[in-house]
């Protein structure tokens, strides 16, 4: 318990060193200025809004991933994983990920690696598609800052697409290569098929775009005047940094993206002011999710993570995972073979 606490409190002492960094040179009265002259009736709509696409369309995302690569998952089984997700945000985005993984080991009979490398198959896409997003953006949009990142995106984008082409044509007949190539946890990479990577990119890429507008109205909102062309153009920036698992739901990172990428646009003290306000929003839009089922199955997610990390899994913590049932009730775990494309 001690250590779970001074790993939050951690994070969130990176987090207010990263924004102390942003923020150090800006005037307290003026952030306070921005702050009292945004249109919350605009900003708070906006920010739920987005919110809900995202929850909403990462739970029929995560229904599709699950469900081409391991067994049949409905969109009505990921609410409350997904959920569970969210919440566990607060704590960092690589400790939420254990959430999916749980869900896909306790539920599915997943082994723990093929979880985690289903989970790393989705963010290798992620990457990709926003690649793909950043390079678009600096031809369409040539004066952006995103252009800064042409290289890195190029280089990514590259090596990311060796990874399909690898599992799609590369069949290792022996030594080293077919060990790692017929490796169960790799069943998603050995699975798909380039079908499954333009159904999962035709969902997640609208997510991605969405944010784009998203963003834009949260500019409104606190009369910045940033061109949907210049805040679409940007948005693979903020989704990256923003999104690093380092903090919790980005906070740090996402004011830091905020305030270098649109400097030219306005105050350093109205984007602080902004990008505070959506951290404020996107942590208190997760504390509900902590409530009920989703809250529970939070709570034995990060047991069963613990204890899978440090293998020390004690009889009443497996009573706790399966129902009060006893070690001898826990599901077995199966050969991980796709059964629903």
């Amino acid at each position: 318990m001690r250590k779970n606490i001074l790993q939050s409190l951690a994070v969130y002492a990176a987090a207010a060193a990263i924004i102390w960094y942003v923020a150090h040179e800006v005037p307290i009265a003026d952030l306070v200025r921005s702050l009292g002259d945004a249109n919350l009736w605009m900003f708070i709509p906006v920010s739920l809004g987005g919110f809900l696409i995202w929850f909403f369309s990462e739970t029929f995302l995560f229904s599709r991933l699950f469900s081409y690569f391991h067994e049949r998952t409905t969109y009505r089984e990921m609410v409350v994983p997904n959920a569970a997700q969210y919440f566990l945000q607060l704590i960092n985005l690589a400790v939420a990920g254990g959430a999916l993984a749980f869900f896909l080991h306790r539920r599915k009979a997943v082994s723990w690696l093929a979880a985690g490398c289903t989970l790393l198959f989705q963010g290798l896409l992620d990457l990709a598609i926003l690649a793909a997003m950043t390079l678009v953006a600096a031809i369409l949009v040539p004066g952006s800052p995103i252009r800064i990142g042409v290289p890195y995106a190029a280089g990514a984008l590259l090596a990311l697409s060796a990874i399909p082409v690898t599992f799609l044509w590369w069949r290792p007949k022996r030594g080293v290569g077919r060990w790692i190539y017929e490796r169960p946890s790799l069943i998603s990479f050995r699975s798909a098929q380039p079908s499954h990577y333009l159904k999962l990119a035709v969902i997640r890429t609208p997510i991605f775009v969405a944010q784009g507008f998203i963003i834009y109205g949260q500019f409104l909102s606190f009369h910045i005047r940033v061109p949907l062309i210049e805040a679409l153009a940007l948005t693979p920036a903020v989704l990256v940094i923003g999104g690093m698992p380092l903090t919790p739901v980005g906070l740090g990172t996402l004011q830091a993206v905020v305030v270098g990428g649109f400097g030219a646009f306005a105050s350093r003290s109205a984007l602080l002011a902004m990008s505070l306000a959506i951290s404020a929003v996107n942590l208190a839009l997760r504390i509900p999710l902590g409530l009920g089922s989703a809250g529970a199955f939070a709570h034995e997610a990060r047991i069963a993570v613990v204890e899978e990390e440090f293998g020390e899994r004690s009889s009443s913590t497996t009573d706790v995972l399966n129902g009060g049932r006893g070690a001898e009730a826990a599901p077995a775990v199966k050969d991980d073979r796709p059964t629903a494309k």
